[in-house]
């Protein structure tokens, strides 16, 4: 009798379990019987999983000795490796499959995403432990006995990624690394693993820690749950330097304003030191001292006025003008030169096909008008319209087909987010529901925000909208299944 099914029967004896929980929960982790597929084994699966979190938030678990309730410990901890590399398999078969992308998914882990409440770090694990179980065989099959864990996986893929020179060498002790793996925590296993390669080619792994070095330097900006922003990086010395300066010069330009502004209010009530001001106290509450004049105990930390100095330099480079000016986001697109015959932007399905021009004239690459469509759909855009006999019937001036202040009203209404049902993704584009060019509005009724990927869908892939943005949106894909999407709640 195995260790499950001894702490099983155990558990039997003195929680009082069911006896059919026994031969369930063992028979699950036994050799599958003739004739199981995989829809029953679900099933057994989730009924015993369903059974044990009862026990385990009830009477059982209280009424265990400590000793069972360690063996119970690990014996969990032995079936989620189990579990987690099972998760694994199973993702690395669906990702192959056709259901993702028949609901207007970009990827399977969006699809595992939409039909749970799972975040983008926890839906994407299982995808990409899959490609490490075809990958490493004998490090799989070690998994799935739960003998190692996914972090032992991801050690070895560390391994081959940056010393891709010694990939080959890797794959073929594999079995050996994976019998040791079985003895060692992760991080000694990497350890290992990197020891063995200096054995194998010291060489290699002098030139990959080299181009590591080179490699290293990153910024990162990440919104934690509160909606603020933690910010970490390395940067190279020349940038880093330009940095410092520019927090330096914008530390100065504020300490300067307020000294000015508090100068101001000092003349304005006719005195020239704040010390002798008979107002300085009520000038004082409106205004703070320059650093130099503050109490040490409630001067700002120079991290406090660094945060300060970093949005006067991104408030600078907000409001610069010319080569200097920052391209727009939330969608913002190129300026695009586009012939087209006037008949295309009206029929969906005329076949002629329009041109991209460089800005001498040339045509430079074909379209089909639904592209031409989506294109003018929500952009800055140039159109030269061509009459049936092919020529020249009208050409517009620059303009942006959705104003300034309907995107901002239509971000603020999506919460910047992609309307897609189950989609994540920040707006890219404007979609029309009804196209302009067909006598649709740009109106917040007609408008929904879209990402890149389903706004191609909503003009090539075969899917329609329909219904009221503000209220309830309707996709339906070229099978005719359709999903709701009412807008986001507010805060």
């Amino acid at each position: 009798m195995s260790a499950t099914e001894l702490l099983l029967a155990d558990l039997h004896g003195q929680w009082r379990v069911p006896v059919e929980w026994v031969y369930e929960f063992a028979d699950f982790h036994g050799a599958p019987a003739p004739g199981d597929n995989l829809r029953d084994l679900r099933a057994e699966l989730l009924d015993v999983m369903a059974r044990m979190n009862e026990a385990a938030a009830g009477l059982p678990l209280a009424m265990a000795t400590d000793d069972e309730v360690g063996e119970a410990l690990l014996d969990l901890a032995k079936a989620q490796r189990q579990m987690d590399a099972a998760i694994s398999d199973v993702a690395g078969r669906f990702s192959g499959g056709n259901v993702w992308p028949a609901e207007g998914c970009r990827s399977a882990r969006d699809w595992l995403r939409r039909h749970t409440n799972a975040s983008s770090g926890d839906a994407g694990p299982p995808f990409d432990s899959a490609i490490w179980m075809r990958r490493y065989p004998a490090m799989a099959q070690a998994w799935r006995e739960a003998a190692i864990s996914r972090r032992h996986m991801r050690a070895l893929d560390h391994m081959h990624k940056t010393f891709p020179r010694l990939s080959a060498a890797l794959t073929q002790i594999e079995a050996e690394l994976a019998e040791g793996a079985k003895d060692l925590d992760p991080a000694a296993f990497g350890n290992t693993l990197l020891r063995t390669l200096q054995r194998i080619d010291p060489d290699a792994i002098d030139e990959a820690e080299a181009k590591r070095r080179r490699d290293s330097y990153g910024f990162r900006a990440s919104t934690l749950p509160d909606g603020s922003v933690i910010v970490d990086g390395t940067l190279p010395a020349e940038i880093g330097a330009q940095l410092i300066a520019a927090l330096g010069s914008a530390r100065d330009a504020i300490r300067n304003r307020e000294a000015a502004e508090l100068a101001a209010k000092l003349a304005a009530c006719g005195c020239e030191d704040a010390g002798w001001c008979k107002h300085a106290e009520g000038i004082m509450a409106e205004q703070p001292l320059p650093d130099a004049s503050l109490p040490s105990d409630t001067k700002p930390s120079l991290a406090s006025r660094n945060v300060e100095a970093l949005a006067l330099i991104l408030d600078a480079a907000a409001t610069a003008t010319g080569d200097a000016r920052l391209p727009d986001t939330g969608g913002e697109r190129p300026v695009v030169h586009i012939t087209i015959d006037s008949q295309s932007l009206i029929d969906h399905g005329s076949a002629a096909p329009g041109w991209i021009q460089s800005l001498t004239g040339t045509q430079i690459t074909p379209i089909t008008a639904t592209a031409a469509q989506r294109l003018s759909c929500d952009a800055v855009a140039q159109l030269l319209v061509l009459n049936p006999a092919g020529d020249l019937d009208a050409i517009s001036a620059k303009w942006r087909i959705t104003p300034p202040q309907m995107r901002r009203a239509i971000l603020t209404r999506d919460h910047g987010k992609c309307r897609f049902p189950g989609c994540h993704t920040q707006i890219r584009e404007v979609h029309h529901v009804i196209h302009w060019a067909k006598g649709g509005k740009t109106t917040s009724d007609n408008l929904v925000g879209l990402c890149s990927h389903h706004h191609h869908l909503a003009h090539e892939g075969g899917w329609s909208l329909s219904g009221d943005p503000n209220r309830t949106l309707r996709f339906t894909n070229p099978a005719g299944r359709f999903w709701d999407s009412d807008p986001p709640l507010r805060d």
